[in-house]
């Protein structure tokens, strides 16, 4: 029922932004938009149904940690 009521908001929601998006040369700014408003859906989603997902900051940590071993070797 809850997962009804946020999925009918957020499809007002595109409703109203939609069209002002359309309008013009804004095509890069909806490909964003709706890059986010997916997103924002799934974790929305993931959240009413409890599903675990890993924390996206790993991902962070996996492409940082062979950096800072580089820079550890060069200045210790």
């Amino acid at each position: 029922m809850v997962l009804l009521l946020f999925l009918a908001t957020a499809a007002v929601c595109a409703v109203i932004d939609v069209p002002l998006l359309t309008r013009g040369s804004r095509r890069r700014d909806l490909l964003v938009w709706g890059l986010f408003w997916i997103t924002g859906i799934g974790v929305v989603v993931c959240s009413l149904y409890k599903i675990n997902v890993p924390s996206p900051l790993l991902l962070v940590m996996m492409i940082y940690k062979p950096v800072n071993n580089l820079f550890t070797s060069w200045f210790y």
